[in-house]
């Protein structure tokens, strides 16, 4: 998944977490994709550099993937 409609499209969700005060939560695809653009890219690299902690405003954040895809039998 490189874009942010993929990860919509999948019910994937993305958290963010803040490592200097622990802080985290999911973020919002739809406001992303509204702000960035659906295409724009969804990988760690793409994103965290645009972020800051929503409580103590750092800019040390990291994102966690949550597959909404089913695991695969077999």
């Amino acid at each position: 998944m490189n874009t942010i409609r993929q990860h919509i499209t999948g019910g994937d969700t993305i958290w963010a977490y803040c490592d200097a005060c622990h802080h985290n939560r999911p973020l919002d695809l739809e406001e992303l994709a509204a702000k960035l653009g659906i295409d724009h890219g969804a990988l760690h690299a793409d994103l965290v550099p645009k972020m800051r902690c929503t409580k103590c405003r750092s800019k040390n954040v990291a994102i966690r993937l949550l597959s909404g895809r089913a695991p695969r039998a077999g």
